[in-house]
């Protein structure tokens, strides 16, 4: 090795007598060395030639710091013209017998340049970079992870690295560290600020709910509803882990943390929950007081003469609060399904069907294109979803299948007949909790419907079902009709108005609707309409031609409500909109009543994006990243 290493140095080595590396290579630094071959083989695989100075580096072809480190220290004139190298191609596999040739200039131009090479040319991410392609490129990256909730770890992936790098090798390409410690945390502080300026000056309605993952870890969410520019707008507020007992002063405090941080506490007008007695009790108005028997309450004669400062009181009562409305129409379907004891077993063979098919691979064969949709112990609906899908199999299919559970001619009489007394309530469930819609103007109309609907339902197998349903929509829907934010909220919906109104509620309504109208005129004045000032002479007349505050709130309520009702397909808040220069006291009603979910599904969606973060690739997130990356997901903003 010696011997060889100085009879190299010594020779003066043409270039045309060097060849490069028989293998795939990527560096540049390669143009300007080479190996000798004895007998068209390369010797010495690790000992390459200097074209320039014909002086023997140690180096082997995957490490380069020796061949970079020998230029920059003899030949500065090469090393800065393979710095200058911008956007190189591959060089070409040579094969053992090729000609010794030296490298193609053109080719060399366009190869990627080593790691190392480069460095010295990345752009500058460190404090903050000025170059535009490179922010764009590292917020690109960071709506990436986010969006298809992957792992952090991504960045630091081989094949993702490498495919950056040949798209744009001046990219630096941020590390996991600068994903959570600044690149994450600073695209949190942005969508914040975002939401705080766009819920500055409206009412907001929020969704609230704690939820625990397959872990058993339990997480607070809350999601805010709000109409701007008379579009319907609903943001995640947060989702955080929730550590300790479910009290309703730990859920109470988690509440105004949030509220502070939005800086939202005196815009709350309504909140959808579920029927948990901990956040019941956490936004009861006035919580009952407990009285020890034989202790009578202190007087103090001077309480007459405190003084209340009763706007700052006001500010911290909790909002109206109402249950969801769909959880509740599942409650009447849940709770009579499971009252009739021959429809409970028919479901529960039905069950035991789709398990069996699920679980055998012979069956699923023999089902072909038919599906039958999984249950879910969680959602009523779902079994209405197995009802259909057993009744779309034809019989002789599904006599094929062998399995132990058969259904008889009656009981499929009878599933036809449950999927059709189940309908309404599937289509009710489905429009209340659809997506960036207006709902809350649909609850009373549909309680309505529902009770008209199985009023009029028949079953030949079981009339015990219809009658309970009857019962059950009575005693756990009938609280919404006298709700007055559901009662406004259809009213001033211009699909529905005053038709979903029986008897004297039409009176009744249309006095309270006046009556909201009246108060939003209080301090208002129409300079345009004033009379004139009459002489001293005729003062004693009253002006007849000014209308006053009752009779143009009695004049606007009774205009809007004369006019036909819009159809069904229609969005109430483009009607707003058009009109809220005839109507403004009325529109700004419908903004506050028609911005409140129906249901908690908003923050239901929350907690199913959730549940997606929680994957082996997640499995050492910490609760802060969590809680920024769901914030981040569900408000999307332009950066």
């Amino acid at each position: 090795m010696s011997a060889w290493f100085e009879e190299a140095n010594g020779a003066n080595i043409a270039n045309s007598e060097l060849h490069p590396p028989q293998k795939r290579i990527r560096s540049a630094v390669w143009r300007y060395f080479g190996f000798r071959k004895k007998k068209g083989v390369i010797v010495q695989r690790d000992w390459p030639i200097c074209r320039a100075c014909s002086k023997v580096v140690p180096a082997k072809t995957s490490n380069t710091s020796n061949l970079i480190h020998h230029l920059r220290e003899h030949h500065p004139t090469h090393y800065a013209e393979m710095q200058n190298m911008k956007h190189p191609d591959l060089l070409v596999k040579l094969e053992p017998n090729d000609d010794p040739v030296t490298p193609n200039p053109r080719v060399m131009d366009t190869l990627p340049a080593d790691p190392e090479v480069e460095a010295s040319s990345k752009w500058v991410v460190v404090p903050v970079s000025t170059d535009s392609r490179q922010v764009a490129l590292t917020d690109s990256i960071v709506t990436y992870i986010v969006n298809g909730l992957l792992p952090l770890s991504t960045v630091e992936n081989k094949d993702f690295i490498t495919v950056l790098q040949l798209a744009e090798p001046l990219f630096t390409i941020p590390s996991r560290r600068d994903l959570t410690q600044n690149l994450i945390p600073q695209r949190t502080a942005a969508v914040k600020n975002h939401l705080i300026n766009q819920m500055q000056n409206t009412c907001i309605c929020l969704t609230l709910d704690i939820w625990s993952n397959r872990s058993m870890r339990s997480f607070f969410a809350m999601t805010g509803n709000f109409i701007s520019n008379f579009t319907l707008q609903n943001v995640m507020l947060s989702c955080q882990r929730f550590k300790g007992r479910h009290s309703t002063d730990s859920i109470c405090a988690v509440y105004e943390d949030i509220l502070s941080t939005y800086e939202i506490k005196n815009k709350v007008s309504f909140i959808v929950t579920d029927s948990a007695s901990n956040i019941i009790k956490a936004f009861t108005l006035f919580p009952s007081v407990t009285v020890v028997d034989g202790e009578e309450e202190e007087q103090d004669d001077t309480s007459d003469l405190h003084v209340v400062n009763t706007e700052e009181e006001i500010m911290y009562f909790p909002p109206e609060r109402s249950p969801c409305f769909v959880y509740t129409v599942q409650l009447v379907v849940r709770d009579a399904l499971n009252q009739v004891g021959s429809v409970k077993n028919l479901l529960g063979k039905i069950q035991k069907l789709v398990s069996f098919c699920h679980k055998s691979p012979l069956a699923t064969e023999i089902l072909g294109d038919y599906r039958l949709h999984p249950g879910n112990a969680t959602r009523w609906n779902s079994q209405l979803k197995i009802l259909k899908s057993v009744l779309n199999i034809p019989s002789d299919v599904l006599a094929q299948l062998e399995c132990p559970v058969q259904l008889s001619p009656t009981e499929f009489k009878i599933v036809q007949e449950l999927c059709v007394v189940l309908e309404p309530f599937e289509e009710v469930t489905d429009r209340c909790q659809a997506e960036k819609v207006v709902t809350s103007g649909l609850v009373i109309p549909c309680v309505r419907a529902l009770r008209h609907a199985v009023r009029n339902m028949k079953m030949t197998g079981s009339n015990n079902l219809v009658s309970i349903l009857q019962k059950a929509v009575d005693k756990h829907l009938a609280k919404f009709e006298e709700m007055q934010c559901f009662q406004m909220a259809s009213t001033l919906d211009p699909r529905f108005k005053l038709d979903w109104c029986i008897g004297e509620e039409v009176i009744t309504i249309k006095d309270r609707l006046m009556g909201k109208v009246e108060c939003l005129r209080v301090g208002y004045t129409d300079y345009s309409a004033q009379p004139k000032k009459r002489p001293k002479l005729f003062s004693y007349m009253e002006s007849q031609s000014c209308p006053s505050a009752d009779a143009k709130a009695l004049h606007d309520v009774i205009v809007y409500l004369n006019q036909p009702c819009l159809a069904e397909d229609v969005d109430p808040l483009a009607y707003w909109k058009g009109n809220q220069t005839s109507f403004p006291e009325l529109a700004q009603l419908a903004c506050q009543y028609l911005a409140i979910p129906a249901s908690s599904a908003p923050v239901e969606r929350i907690f199913s994006a959730a549940g997606s973060i929680f994957r082996p690739g997640h499995c050492n997130i910490n609760d802060k990243t969590f809680e920024d990356l769901l914030l981040i997901k569900c408000n999307n903003i332009e950066q």
